[in-house]
């Protein structure tokens, strides 16, 4: 899974050289600071640029709750200017 994972984030990683991949969601909580290690082994074999790999510390719906901020402000600046 981590080769997997390694590869698919390498595309991002080779055009917008983030220096932070951040494993989210389910993802980042059930594979942890281990599987973070093992992408960024891989992403390290794959390519020249130095790129961290960190398993996220956020719990519970974090992405939901900002889509919902987010298309609150989109309604409240269509409704009130």
């Amino acid at each position: 899974m981590a080769a997997w994972i390694a590869e698919a984030a390498f595309a991002l990683v080779a055009v917008l050289d983030p220096g932070l991949v951040v494993l989210g969601g389910e993802l980042g909580r059930s594979g942890g600071d281990r599987l973070a290690g093992l992408v960024a082994d891989r992403l390290g074999a794959l390519g020249p640029a130095p790129t961290d790999v960190r398993a996220s510390r956020v719990e519970g719906d974090a992405v939901l709750r900002g889509a919902v901020l987010t298309a609150l402000d989109v309604v409240r600046d269509a409704v009130f200017g």
